[in-house]
């Protein structure tokens, strides 16, 4: 609902607004303070719309929207059950966020090529992971009762920062002048505490965990190919950090017609 809003909210714009620039790129978000001990650099696809204030021509209004994933991996785990036997198997691990917002941006320098600007947007970001563990096959084992696991959490954000606009002009002399940019920008982005999996730190299931670790374990059912006894395993851990990370990101800006 809140990424439908961002959108219904971009459209608004577009008809007030007679100049508009399409942007799309990639921007890499780097963990920051307690975030980086738990997770990987996020790496996402970003697009948006940004308008030009008619009568304030360094003034920018715009929504952006983002999809990225900070995980993607696969362990193989041992689990190790009350009676002494024991099952091997695979366990794939995703973990993604999305994103989307308002942003406004103040360029620092009137209808110049190369143009730095501060800039801040504000919104919502969604973290989500999957965890799907694969059947042994084990027959006189154990096999999983639910084999897809989703955790998923929220958090209002917001960010503040700057950047620099390069018109393509620069590139090459003979395009238009104001016809598309390429942007380059750094934000530093905050939000309220938010639930994620660790993936940095994997822990095997028949592992103790390590000492002074304030993880929520994330556990799944098994259950005995032989006994029907059922019983559950850790597979992962959720850590819960304010939302920190500082956003490089490259796009490049398309006039709209």
């Amino acid at each position: 609902m809140k990424f439908r809003s961002t959108l219904f909210l971009a459209l608004c714009c577009s008809a007030l607004f007679g100049q508009s620039y399409m942007n799309i790129g990639y921007s890499l978000s780097a963990p920051q303070q307690k975030m980086d001990e738990y997770i990987n650099p996020l790496h996402s696809l970003t697009a948006g719309i940004q308008f030009q204030i008619p009568k304030v021509k360094r003034l920018q209004l715009g929504a952006e929207a983002s999809w990225g994933t900070y995980a993607s991996t696969s362990k193989e785990q041992t689990f190790t059950f009350r009676n002494g036997s024991t099952t091997r198997t695979q366990v794939n691990y995703s973990s993604n966020v999305l994103q989307g917002g308002i942003t406004a941006r103040v360029l620092l320098l009137k209808d110049k090529a190369v143009a730095p600007y501060i800039s801040g947007k504000a919104g919502y970001a969604s973290f989500y992971s999957t965890i799907f563990i694969e059947d042994p096959h084990d027959w006189d084992g154990c096999r999983p009762l639910d084999q897809k696991t989703l955790i998923k959490d929220g958090t209002i954000m917001g960010g503040y920062g700057g950047g620099l606009q390069i018109d393509w002009s620069v590139f090459n002399p003979k395009s238009d002048k104001r016809r598309g940019f390429i942007d380059l920008s750094v934000q530093n982005i905050r939000g309220n505490s938010i639930n994620y999996i660790n993936t940095k730190k994997l822990i095997d299931a028949s592992a103790p965990p390590p000492p002074g670790e304030d993880g929520k374990a994330v556990s799944v059912k098994f259950i005995n190919a032989t006994t029907n006894e059922i019983h559950e395993h850790q597979v992962a851990e959720v850590y819960t950090t304010p939302l920190r990370m500082l956003e490089f990101k490259l796009s490049w800006v398309f006039l709209l017609d």
